[in-house]
């Protein structure tokens, strides 16, 4: 019995430590202090890993929690491969919720949907479509019926329909800001397919014309791209496509690229079918 009291004891301690670390973690991200943030979370990770003492309702939340903060610290710094580990670290953690032997279930993270978004984004900004479709078997309904998800399945098919112009238009309404770093890779690709496309089906284009056709807010932006394809501007800030652009078919294609994208999407269809 005594020793039954000094666990529960202990393991009480452990978590209201735990969750005084995950407190400093937030205060660092809402001052955007994400090195400190860091820091604290690596602090969390071995204090989980040395005095958490298994599947306890509150040490699961936390380690939810964490990985949730783990995803957005990525995010908001750019990094790319500990977003990856740590999106991961979030699915363990919600599954480990959902098999928690607890009285009553553990409730959903009302961030779950924002993080699977984002997961899917990277997914589809980096061209893992298998991958992408494969998280969307695992990921529950009520999940996918999220607008932070919805949004992303939207651009997903906007890919697969080449309807450019719509993804360029969901830049500026992105259902979190978190979204940013993921969607200007995203909108970088796109903005280049619709220059070639513009490229080829126009002589010249005014300057709101092609501001719009390419998603850009900002004159000095613009500039700085027309000038990178070599476009020449007019005097009333028009631009003029390159006429000695090669035609297509003469063109350094990258063909293998290409066939396998396109079998991808065929066996993605398939599948899916």
């Amino acid at each position: 019995m005594v020793g039954t009291r000094r666990a529960s004891t202990s393991s009480s301690t452990s978590v209201a430590h735990g969750k005084d670390l995950i407190k400093q973690i937030q205060a660092a991200i809402a001052t955007n202090d994400h090195a400190t943030a860091l820091e604290r979370l690596d602090d969390f990770k071995v204090h989980a890993a040395t005095t958490f003492v298994g599947n306890e309702e509150d040490e699961l939340r936390l380690r939810r929690e964490a990985a949730e903060h783990g995803v957005m610290i990525s995010a908001a710094t750019r990094d790319e491969e500990s977003f990856e580990r740590h999106a991961s670290q979030a699915k363990a953690a919600y599954d480990a919720c959902k098999r928690a032997p607890c009285k009553q279930p553990i409730e959903r993270s009302q961030n779950e949907a924002l993080i699977v978004g984002l997961n899917l984004l990277r997914l589809l900004v980096q061209n893992r479509i298998a991958e992408f479709h494969a998280e969307l078997e695992t990921t529950d309904d009520d999940v996918l019926k999220d607008q932070r998800v919805q949004a992303v399945l939207e651009l997903e098919q906007f890919l697969m329909e080449g309807a450019y112009n719509k993804i360029a238009q969901r830049q500026n309404a992105l259902p979190d800001p978190s979204y940013e770093y993921f969607m200007s890779m995203l909108m970088n690709t796109v903005r280049d397919e619709i220059a070639s496309c513009a490229e080829s089906a126009y002589g010249s284009l005014t300057g709101a014309e092609a501001m719009k056709l390419l998603g850009f807010a900002n004159a000095q932006e613009f500039e700085k791209y027309a000038n990178a394809r070599d476009w020449t501007m007019d005097a009333n800030g028009g631009v003029v496509f390159n006429e000695e652009v090669a035609p297509a078919s003469a063109r350094d294609i990258p063909a293998a690229a290409l066939i396998n994208q396109t079998l991808l999407y065929a066996k993605e269809l398939e599948r899916i079918v």
